[in-house]
């Protein structure tokens, strides 16, 4: 498959989802609805590998890969109400769901090994990977190396014993004519739908692919932050601006709801914190940084505590970092009296960037540490505030780059496998960062090092990082005895 570029709300605003992992809980739904489409009349029994030590193996409890994959087979989204209760709901469904941790080699930390067995006696093998995000690979079929991410309408032989290996992509549903001509070659063959909002390219064709190509295209048509993501975002997903417009309207809205509905008060059982942003706004004879930083922690809070109850937020880059951009924008928003128009234009200066780090980067935690989410949404909600603030295209670049050079080398260290300590206050930390750095970026400040490098940079130094500081709920805070006690009494709560 020829290599996709990111989309905006494909890789870097979305999904729209319930769980505290994109990488877990949002991915496995998307897994699990590609094999939801394996599924065949009668009963099945599905077997998930993951390896011993590995990131999943940890954590595929505590950040809900079992709900969302459960979900996803039931064909269900990921923002349904009902993921929270998939695994009850299997039995009804003829489907037996089982997990098991092997050993062997490590090759990737969220690699996801299944065997679907259909009660007509067809049996598919397959290997998926969570790539960050919720992004997903198929990287193996019926024990055939490929490489497909979801965003194509497919049609795969299930038997290539016969004939050459053939896969056929399509950016559209296969007719009834193409069918009938797959099926002379293999009357086994598979068909799958795409499980992304956007689709891929058969002949991917963007308008740019780098900062410097952006700034040059951006001088000679006159495109600040804003344009030019609608630029890219259109070439990308083939849709007229409104449609795009309205799909970020939508990610607004999930945004401030989740807002709101933290502030009113969240309540589940299986996390360590209760509800803590109503404990900011509480404190008015304390409180020392006016009132947009106040808003700031009370937004993060509330969002966070939103994502820790399986509420539905957007992963933005990540649901662990799913505080960072609306908790700030939504607070300096509010502060400047900016209208909705002004706040969606902002929030696509915010994909922008997110942009050129899913092309020099990742958002996986698994892969390069905390900075690889709170630390891109810091920069993404660091330009997404100068845009906002009147700040040109150098200016919004500025201000993402100062951001992302103050969390290089930011761990990840869930303690309990939960996605909130140290998490929560990361966003919050990322948030306050994010405004700082906006304001040195429109005042002025010399960035010293531009943004492609500093992506660049960032990228090294996550990758660096020991596997125990990744997202495994090792080292770190995770590794304390307070947080191990933590484990323990959640792991009685619900038994």
């Amino acid at each position: 498959m020829a290599k996709q570029y990111p989309s905006i709300f494909n890789d870097v605003l979305g999904p729209v989802m319930r769980g505290s992992s994109s990488s877990h809980t949002a991915a496995s739904v998307r897994i699990g609805q590609m094999l939801f489409q394996l599924r065949r009349p009668g009963k099945a029994k599905v077997d998930f590998y993951f390896r011993q030590g590995s990131s999943i193996a940890r954590t595929y409890h505590t950040q809900q890969s079992d709900l969302g994959l459960a979900a996803g087979l039931l064909g269900l989204e990921a923002d349904d109400e009902r993921l929270l209760s998939a695994l009850d709901l299997l039995p009804a469904a003829d489907l037996e769901l089982n997990f098991h941790i092997v050993s062997g080699e490590i090759t990737h930390p969220n690699s996801y090994q299944v065997r679907l067995l259909n009660e007509d006696g067809s049996q598919y093998m397959l290997t998926f990977l969570s790539t960050g995000g919720g992004m997903i690979e198929l990287v193996e079929f019926q024990e055939r190396v490929i490489s497909e991410d979801g965003g194509f309408h497919l049609a795969l032989p299930d038997n290539a014993a016969d004939f050459d290996w053939l896969i056929v992509r399509s950016e559209k549903p296969f007719t009834d004519e193409e069918k009938a001509e797959f099926e002379l070659k293999s009357s086994d063959t598979v068909y799958f739908s795409p499980v992304l909002p956007i689709g891929s390219q058969l002949k991917p064709a963007v308008p740019f692919t780098s900062i410097p190509e952006l700034k040059e295209l951006a001088h000679d048509k006159g495109l600040n932050a804003y344009r030019a993501a609608m630029l890219y975002e259109s070439r990308r997903s083939g849709l007229p601006p409104s449609a795009l417009l309205e799909k970020m309207d939508y990610i607004l809205t999930v945004m401030e709801e989740a807002v709101n509905m933290g502030l009113a008060g969240t309540d589940f059982s299986d996390r360590i914190l209760g509800p803590q942003a109503q404990k900011i706004l509480a404190n008015t004879q304390t409180f020392v940084g006016g009132e947009v930083l106040r808003n700031i922690i009370a937004n993060t809070s509330a969002v966070m505590e939103v994502k820790s109850s399986l509420g539905v937020i957007v992963a933005a880059p990540t649901a662990g970092a799913c505080g960072v951009i609306p908790g700030s924008l939504l607070a300096v928003g509010k502060a400047v009296n900016a209208n909705r128009d002004a706040i969606i234009e902002a929030l696509f200066a915010a994909g922008l960037i997110g942009l050129f780090i899913a092309m020099g980067s990742t958002f996986s935690a698994e892969l390069a540490g905390c900075q690889a989410e709170c630390g891109s949404a810091s920069g993404m909600a660091a330009g997404a505030i100068a845009h906002l603030r009147g700040g040109n295209l150098e200016t919004v670049l500025a201000a993402a780059s100062l951001a992302l050079q103050n969390i290089i080398g930011l761990v990840c260290d869930p303690v309990a496998g939960r996605v909130e300590v140290p998490c929560l206050g990361k966003n919050i930390l990322a948030g306050n960062n994010a405004l700082s750095c906006a304001n040195m970026a429109i005042s002025g400040f010399d960035t010293v090092i531009p943004l492609e490098e500093t992506i660049k940079a960032m990228d090294e130094a996550g990758r660096m990082l020991p596997a125990a500081l990744r997202c495994t709920a090792i080292g770190g805070l995770a590794g304390t005895g307070t947080s191990q006690q933590i484990q323990q009494m959640l792991t009685e709560k619900q038994n």
